[in-house]
């Protein structure tokens, strides 16, 4: 049985040495790792400072998981809520839906709840009707099928009249898309613990029995085109992609990549809160758009219409043409002052700053995570330098990853994203 998880949080600090958190192995790796993503940790003195980066790392004989940290608080079952309720927003995936991120999901290990949201993906395509695509076969059958052929017939049959060698097409499951679903189920093998996990495992090598092994399959999945007969393995295959990646990746020769599945916090939170009020901001008749790069900072002093700087915030939000507000979101910790108003970042206020001097709004704002160090924090707005007539309001936003509906907090009611979050126009 596979040994039990290593939790971290994200920027906790972690000892490297025999008897201590990490083995120089398990660190060498680690270290690797951050050459493929920039920023997920840096090596000291017998020590690994992890940073931004969530998710898992597969350390060979057990995985290292890493939590969102919130504030002061690092309980791993918060911490697993609050990246599952995250992906579920990000990446659209059904199986965190029903009844949402409950409880028994968060005392479970990472790894397990992975598993067990593949196992139900696959088991729900295999109730709907795994795919079938015809594939051309030869073959010496005892009646004909197809077309014969007739060289071979001649050259190793001659006249028996019962082997006739075919060509024929042959509906088949062992196509592409259930290959992949297959290489990903071999590889969560030694990590489906528990009953449930246990019995799907049986019941889904039994369903794709006759699907062959690929050993390329995450190359193969990157080759895969979408059309609507294969719309509804959408939510699998990504499932199947972070597994592979995990527990089995594609080690090509030369290639010095480590097994990982980890999630930038500061996009995933991006990601989250776009995905969570883009659907309000449509029943209010606006458009959220996120990623916005319409604008740019300034142009070119020789050359007027070429511009330079272009800013791209997180959020812009629309009434047709009309720009209603620009925010940006920060995975940052958010302090308040002794008063109980909410202090930004000097570097975030700028930022905004410049947004706000370019977009035709009369509202920004900086998005936060929530924490309980925050309880009694007022609604915080800053009036910023005006822009002829114009001058814009910087609202402190706060959204609380810990509920499902990522409601927020400490914000004015007359805000437009405070009426935005409450489904008000």
């Amino acid at each position: 049985m596979a040994a039990p998880a290593l939790t971290a949080s994200e920027h906790q600090t972690l000892s490297v040495g025999e008897g201590a958190d990490l083995t120089p192995a398990e660190a060498a790796l680690l270290a690797r790792v951050a050459q493929q993503r920039r920023g997920f940790c840096s090596l000291g003195h017998r020590s690994l400072r992890l940073a931004q980066y969530v998710g898992l790392v597969n350390l060979g004989g057990r995985v290292l998981e890493v939590l969102p940290k919130i504030g002061e608080d690092a309980d791993p079952a918060q911490g697993r809520g609050t990246l599952l309720r995250m992906l579920r927003l990000a990446y659209d995936l059904p199986a965190f839906e029903q009844g949402g991120v409950g409880h028994g999901l968060r005392q479970c290990e990472l790894l397990d709840v992975f598993v067990l949201a593949y196992l139900r993906a696959l088991l729900q395509l295999v109730r709907a009707g795994l795919l079938r695509r015809y594939r051309t076969r030869e073959d010496d059958l005892g009646v004909v099928r197809g077309r014969m052929l007739l060289q071979r017939q001649a050259a190793v049959h001659a006249m028996r009249v019962d082997r006739l060698a075919c060509r024929f097409d042959e509906l088949t499951l062992d196509n592409p898309w259930n290959q992949v679903l297959k290489a990903a189920l071999l590889a969560v093998r030694p990590w489906a613990r528990g009953l449930e996990s246990g019995r799907l495992w049986l019941e889904m090598a039994a369903a794709l029995d006759e699907v062959s092994v690929r050993h390329d399959a995450l190359a193969l999945q990157a080759t895969l085109a979408s059309d609507r007969q294969v719309h509804h393995y959408a939510a699998a295959l990504q499932w199947a992609g972070w597994i592979l990646r995990l527990l089995s990746p594609d080690l090509r020769a030369g290639a010095s990549q480590a097994p990982e599945l980890l999630f930038d916090m500061n996009r995933l939170f991006e990601a989250a809160v776009a995905t969570r009020l883009r659907g309000r901001a449509f029943a209010a008749g606006w458009h959220l758009s996120a990623q916005d790069g319409g604008f740019s900072l300034a142009t070119l002093e020789s050359e007027p219409d070429r511009p330079f700087f272009r800013l791209r915030p997180d959020l812009v939000l629309r009434e047709g043409t009309q720009v209603l507000a620009v925010a940006d979101t920060k995975w940052s910790r958010l302090e308040m002052d002794r008063v109980g108003r909410l202090v930004p970042g000097d570097a975030h206020v700028y930022q905004l700053n410049a947004y706000a001097s370019v977009y035709p709004c009369e509202e920004v704002a900086l998005i936060y995570p929530w924490h309980r160090g925050l309880e009694g924090a007022h609604p915080t707005a800053f009036r910023l330098p005006g822009a002829g007539a114009r001058q814009p309001l910087l609202r402190v936003v706060c959204i609380d990853v810990g509920s499902d509906d990522l409601p927020l907090r400490a914000v004015a009611a007359s805000s437009r994203l405070a009426r935005l979050a409450t489904g008000g126009a």
